[in-house]
């Protein structure tokens, strides 16, 4: 067979973009945020996870900051720089100032997100923001929403971005899961995560008709959505299993270092009392794909509530 002539073999023609010109800027989002990547939490076997946590500014907790600059990352979650430009040429010529004009994209940004599915969009937004910053991939494929009935939900994983690695794309196919039961440990939060990546890894190419591009996409990628969405253009698929959850470990400390470290030290604790071997549902074969990022929260369910205060929902 003539591979270059097979029309799954397309990569090879696709021209480079400058992805990173196509990320948007987390910078201040994730200044609310510690992070460490780490082979120590290898359960799957992969050079480095990530363990984050919200950032201390000394002893305080950065959680108002957190949430604030979370949310204001929704209007570039929803529309790309230039339908965001269209949208303020539109409103600016109805007869309102920039500032009116851009309440007025917030609001249209906000109006897109499922009331009756918070932690869904929590989790949603997060991990947009950290594949970007963590992974430099781009956000190409989102879920459709269900407009004859917002109470069911949604199939699909939660995320599709794209990167380029040593001169070729990569998908990144990502899962983020919340769990505000306080009966939820780690154990069980990471089973039902890695269970649920691996069932949409599994089933993605027949659920690709729930997926779209539109608004928020770049026209420079649009080709590339496009050829994937048809079948017609083969990439390699990555797997990002995102686990947030209450963290019922007490944690110590008298300054900000100490905090933190206790706060990873949680982490090792938890990771420590799982059994890999357990989770019957992961295949081995998808090990080397897999990354996951733990985020413990302290009091998590009081943080949903600041978030859909801060949302306006």
């Amino acid at each position: 067979m003539n591979l270059q002539n097979n029309p799954i073999q397309r990569q090879a023609h696709l021209k480079p973009i400058d992805l990173d010109s196509l990320l948007s800027n987390t910078e201040a989002f994730l200044n609310t945020m510690y992070y460490v990547k780490t082979d120590q939490f290898a359960l799957v076997p992969r050079k480095e996870h990530i363990a984050t946590c919200i950032n201390y500014s000394d002893l305080i907790e950065m959680r108002d900051e957190f949430v604030n600059e979370l949310v204001s990352t929704i209007i570039q979650y929803v529309y790309s720089t230039e339908k965001q430009n269209k949208l303020l040429q539109q409103f600016t010529a109805q007869g309102r100032d920039i500032s009116a004009a851009y309440m007025k994209i917030r609001k249209l940004a906000q109006s897109k997100f499922r009331q009756t599915d918070l932690k869904g969009q929590f989790s949603e937004l997060l991990l947009y923001n950290l594949l970007q910053y963590h992974f430099k991939a781009v956000p190409i494929l989102r879920k459709m929403p269900i407009t004859t009935n917002p109470n069911l939900e949604r199939n699909g994983a939660d995320a599709l971005h794209i990167a380029l690695e040593n001169g070729k794309y990569v998908i990144y196919l990502g899962e983020a899961k919340t769990y505000d039961r306080k009966s939820y440990g780690l154990n069980q939060a990471l089973r039902d995560s890695l269970s649920s990546i691996v069932e949409h890894y599994n089933a993605h190419r027949k659920e690709l008709n729930l997926y779209i591009y539109e608004d928020f996409l770049p026209k420079e990628l649009e080709s590339i959505a496009e050829a994937y969405l048809q079948g017609s253009l083969n990439l390699e698929v990555r797997l990002i299993c995102m686990v947030t959850y209450d963290n019922k470990n007490s944690l110590t400390g008298s300054n900000r270092e100490e905090l933190i470290e206790s706060t990873i030290q949680s982490i090792q604790k938890d990771i420590k009392s799982i059994n890999i071997q357990s989770y019957d549902a992961l295949p081995k074969y998808l090990y080397p794909r897999i990354s996951y990022i733990i985020f413990p929260v302290n009091k998590l369910n009081d943080l949903l509530t600041d978030f859909k205060k801060e949302l306006g929902v």
